[in-house]
């Protein structure tokens, strides 16, 4: 996004925090007018010389793959990474000086975490609010966008027009813990932002709220159709490169004679957070599994440790690499599909890339992503428990290989996104410019969704006609009886 907006000719200033030791944008940041302030926490050295969270328990623990026991445990998890580095950016008033000397005129802030927000409301310059995943109800709902229920699918449920009733259930049941879950979240790290602060701030829902518009991370032409606002903007595709994947580079060498070695490559990642070498030995032995049964395809495999002993059990078939041009791969022709979590990163890459791709969710908006991808006909949803089932994986994987709607399906998707009307980088930056201009508007917000869920949905309208309806049938029903009785009763007299 600091690329975007700087190659439009604007001053950016990318402010990066670290709540751990991951520098996650070196390397990606391209223009060289960027500025980039790193903030170190007090405790850095000790982030340092730990081991980085790879959160492995994502792969097969219940009490985290739980919605309801996941709702209560995620907010402790994550807040407590975030809370030591915030608490020191708001208390640190040499920050908030060297910030506001700079005169920016806005500050744009992921809302995951919210400090950023606090920061922004302290030196007095309006900050627009991203959501680098596809949406997240919670914030959405504070721009006016109606609830998706029904619209877009929760793990475990079919797909409209396929959804039965337990199906909509558990859209009500997960979607409502999802909500209590990051509703935790986020209160916790208000809580202690007011306490660094010492003295009574805006919430922040009314914080986040000011804005004129709320950046996502969702192209319109591969999620999921839903009802929303003028304010709520979709981006999702800045980060593509339409010239780079229709001229892809020159292979690396030892990826060009891997490519040369059958007829059908398949590239298997499972992306940075969850690594592949920590999977549970069960999943690990399906995917032997399917490898043994599928001689004729050689599959590349994002192992992110070397291991010696494992690599004995594999086939030769199979190359594990530290590291792989995903990008690179993605654009050649020979590679035939993209075994992928599911991360918002690499769903947009193989979608714009117009390769078949089996999707295997983790955690988190993965299950989302998939699902999205998934509907467009070039790609399969595959639950992550089924790794262990070689059989299934194997069969599975030879369609999409061998079956060519994948690919055909994976085409006319790629070709929405060359043609696609609106391109995602001026989207951004008309939105971006025109919320400079107007800091303050919102009346592209509808005044309905600032009222309560019964007043919302005319729940108290639907039930007072119910109740006249049964009223009026009551009382229709009482007078044919009534004329029924005294006709009966008539004739018995008469006779």
């Amino acid at each position: 996004m600091a690329d975007v907006i700087a190659d439009y000719g604007h001053n950016v200033t990318l402010f990066q925090p670290y709540h751990l030791a991951l520098k996650n944008t070196e390397g990606l940041v391209k223009n060289k007018n960027i500025e980039i302030l790193n903030y170190y926490p007090e405790n850095y050295e000790e982030l340092l010389n730990s081991k980085t969270q790879t959160f492995p328990i994502f792969w097969d623990s219940q009490l985290v793959n739980h919605p309801v026991l996941s709702a209560f445990m995620m907010p402790r998890l994550l807040g407590k990474e975030f809370e030591g580095t915030a608490k020191q950016i708001i208390k640190d008033t040499d920050l908030h000086e060297t910030l506001r000397n700079k005169n920016f005129d806005v500050a744009i802030a992921e809302t995951f975490e919210i400090s950023s927000f606090y920061v922004s409301h302290i030196i007095g310059i309006p900050c627009i609010p991203v959501i680098s995943a596809v949406r997240l109800n919670l914030f959405n709902n504070l721009f006016g966008q109606p609830s998706s229920l029904g619209y877009i699918p929760h793990t475990g449920s079919q797909m409209v027009p396929d959804a039965g009733f337990m199906d909509r259930f558990n859209d009500v049941y997960r979607n409502y813990f999802d909500n209590v879950c990051f509703e935790s979240l986020t209160e916790r790290q208000f809580n202690y932002i007011q306490d660094a602060i010492g003295k009574p701030v805006p919430h922040w829902k009314d914080l986040i709220a000011q804005s004129p518009v709320f950046i996502s991370n969702s192209n319109p032409y591969l999620d999921f159709a839903v009802p929303t606002t003028a304010t709520i903007v979709h981006v999702g595709g800045i980060t593509m490169n339409l010239k780079n994947i229709k001229n892809p580079g020159k292979m690396p060498e030892e990826y060009e004679k891997i490519l040369q070695e059958r007829g059908s490559t398949v590239l298997i990642s499972f992306g940075s957070v969850i690594r592949s070498f920590e999977m549970p030995d069960d999943f690990k032995a399906g995917l032997i599994k399917m490898f043994k049964s599928l001689p004729n395809v050689t599959f590349i495999w994002k192992y992110e440790q070397d291991d010696v002993e494992f690599q004995k059990r594999l086939p030769k078939n199979v190359h594990l690499k530290k590291w792989v041009p995903q990008p690179s791969l993605l654009s050649d022709s020979r590679l035939k599909v993209f075994v992928t979590h599911g991360g918002l990163g690499s769903t947009m890459e193989v979608a714009y890339s117009g390769k078949p791709a089996l999707m295997v969710p983790v955690f988190g908006d993965q299950t989302h992503n998939a699902y999205m991808l998934a509907r467009h006909g070039g790609a399969i949803a595959y639950d992550k428990f089924d790794l262990k089932n070689g059989e299934k994986l194997t069969i599975v994987m030879k369609d999409l290989v061998s079956n060519s709607k994948y690919e055909e399906n994976a085409k006319k998707l790629q070709e929405v996104f060359f043609n696609q009307p609106i391109d995602p980088k001026l989207n951004l930056m008309n939105h971006l410019e025109f919320a400079i201009e107007f800091p303050n508007l919102r009346s592209q917000v509808p005044e309905i969704s600032k009222v309560g869920l019964i007043a919302h949905y005319y729940f108290d309208v639907i039930a007072f006609l119910g109740l006249v309806g049964c009223l009026g049938l009551y009382l229709f029903f009482q007078i044919i009886r009534r004329f029924c009785v005294r006709v009966v009763f008539k004739k018995i007299k008469n006779d």
